[in-house]
């Protein structure tokens, strides 16, 4: 045998022995030599080994029917039934995946139709490609953080699109079977949860757990388990003729004592009981993407203007826990908002973004971050319901919570603009933007906790925003002596007379006498030698080439 044919090699001469005889007489003495290296590679027999390099050969697909699986080995329906066992005993071994087939294009499909289809596992395929055993990872006897770890990425799986609705529910089965000591697992068997109830609970607590989202609007199902399978959910939440509204573990999200037929939260009870071995207040106050852990984020020092200096140092001490509670609770007793709406005003690179990152920093405090640059695209259709959904989530982590985090609108120029005005009759982009800003307006009015929106313009600010912000800082440019105070900074090998000619010379901001740093370090590592005030002035001049002379504060890396 030759030991330098690869894994793929061996699978491909199956493949072309099959393709020209398929499962006859004179198959296994063609395809001989690469048939025992493909069996003794999977620890399978030579049947399964010719049926699991089939499968690969289809890999391209979502999946293989028994019927096609019988047109390319050219045999017969029935004569397929006689190699359903192997095909099992792939699945059990983890090398293949079995789904229900969809295929019911004519009478053979009827036949077959409660036969599954069968796939190969991403890990199978990427392990034949290195040529290595693949070894399948086990979840047997989870911790019960690890176990909904594994649920959850289970569902980011199924939401790429790579498993199917039916090998998500055997995936979880399995997860299930392997951690019958998990309190979910006890619960959902002594309630006797059919499995797509099961899956449905499995997934809220995930989204509670991971990514801090107490309440799920259901077409969230759509992409996890898809179309058709939500539908039906859908439907049976709406009628509440569902498992999980029958045990009252999952209920309506009510908004001003209306039910919303379109988002659902866990019930207290599904809490208690579901998740009785997990230490709720340490694992769904501090964990999901869009999450910045106030520990997390390196100090900076910051060159303010000396009255931007101020107003960030007051806003600062004001947002502290011990004085944040006492205002609130001062403004409360008058009948006065509790929120603190503020606005970062001043054109890009002058630091707004960071300031609020510093101010988390000295407060202790989480940030939530929405970026609007990234998430306005996704509005359209869905806007409003998006929009309520992070406002949602912020009131959750502020009631479960001690120490509100901050919600920060990044670069929210998009959302803070004049709303337009259009007849009611008229729908589209200008009409989803105007009830967007209708409903951040309405959450301003209400807001319990600390927002900051970000924005390079305010000459467009429509005045009821600017009348709900309680604070409303200007990052100004820096004056001569700041700018001075940032070349030193952040290029300590220059000396004070090139900084003070510098910060004379040149309007730059803050994010731009950054970049011209990092050049410079980039040079010293290429070259080993200190910036000279000729390649500074280069710098500076490259700098600013197509860019406004505007100019705003800085800060340090």
């Amino acid at each position: 045998m030759n030991n330098n044919i690869t894994t793929i090699e061996h699978f491909e001469k199956i493949i072309a022995v099959l393709m020209e005889n398929g499962f006859n007489k004179d198959f296994y003495s063609k395809a001989k030599e690469p048939l025992e290296a493909a069996s003794a590679y999977l620890k399978t027999t030579q049947t399964q080994a010719a049926l699991f390099a089939l499968l690969l050969n289809n890999f391209s697909e979502d999946t293989t029917s028994i019927q096609e699986l019988s047109k390319k080995l050219k045999c017969t329906n029935l004569e397929m039934l006689k190699y359903l066992d192997d095909l099992e005993i792939l699945r059990e071994k983890k090398l293949v995946w079995a789904t229900k087939s969809n295929g019911r294009r004519n009478f053979f499909d009827e036949v077959f139709r409660n036969f599954p289809s069968y796939s190969i596992p991403l890990p199978v395929i990427d392990a034949v490609r290195k040529g290595v055993e693949y070894k399948y990872k086990t979840h047997n006897r989870l911790k019960p953080d690890e176990f909904f770890e594994f649920a959850a990425e289970l569902f980011e799986v199924a939401e790429d699109d790579e498993i199917d609705f039916n090998i998500l529910i055997n995936e979880v089965n399995n997860l299930f079977e392997q951690n019958k000591h998990i309190s979910f697992v006890k619960k959902q068997e002594a309630y006797g949860l059919d499995d797509n109830s099961a899956l449905v609970l499995l997934i809220f607590i995930c989204m509670l757990l991971e990514n801090n989202e107490e309440t799920m609007c259901l077409n969230r199902l759509h992409r996890i388990i898809g179309r058709g399978a939500a539908n039906k959910i859908k439907r049976s939440f709406k009628s509440k003729e569902n498992d999980l509204f029958e045990h009252k573990l999952i209920e309506f999200d009510c908004k001003n004592g209306m039910a919303d037929t379109e988002y659902y939260h866990l019930s207290k009870k599904a809490i208690d009981e579901f998740l009785a071995d997990v230490d709720i207040s340490t694992n769904i106050k501090r964990k999901g993407k869009n999450i910045i852990l106030s520990e997390s984020i390196n100090e900076k020092k910051l060159y303010f203007n000396k009255n931007i200096e101020d107003r960030i140092i007051e806003l600062t001490n004001l947002l502290k826990e011990e004085n944040f509670l006492n205002i609130q609770k001062r403004l409360g007793e008058s009948g006065m908002r509790t929120g603190f709406p503020c606005l970062f005003s001043g054109p890009p690179g002058t630091g707004k973004t960071e300031t609020v990152y510093q101010i988390a920093r000295k407060t202790s405090r989480d940030i939530v971050l929405v970026d609007i640059a990234e998430s306005k695209s996704a509005w359209f259709g869905e806007s409003e319901k998006l929009i309520k959904a992070i406002f949602d989530h912020y009131r959750g982590l502020i009631n479960s919570d001690s120490l509100a985090p901050i919600l920060l609108f990044n670069e929210a120029d998009a959302i803070l603009g004049k709303r337009q005005e259009l007849p009611q009759t008229q729908s589209g982009p200008g009409q989803t933007e105007n009830a967007i800003q209708n409903i951040i307006l309405q959450e301003m009015e209400n807001l319990k906790g600390i927002l900051i929106a970000t924005t390079n313009l305010t000459i467009n600010l429509d005045k009821a925003f600017e009348r709900r912000f309680l604070y409303k800082i200007e990052f100004e440019n820096p004056d001569t002596e700041t700018k001075k105070q940032l070349w030193q900074s952040l290029i300590p090998a220059i000396s004070s007379e090139i900084a003070a000619h510098l910060a004379l010379r040149y309007n730059l901001t803050g994010g731009q006498i950054e970049n011209i740093s990092r050049k410079c370090t980039v040079n010293f590592v290429l070259s080993g030698t200190e910036p000279t005030l000729e390649l500074l002035n280069a710098l500076c001049k490259e700098e600013q080439l197509n860019k406004e002379s505007s100019c705003k504060i800085g800060f340090t890396g």
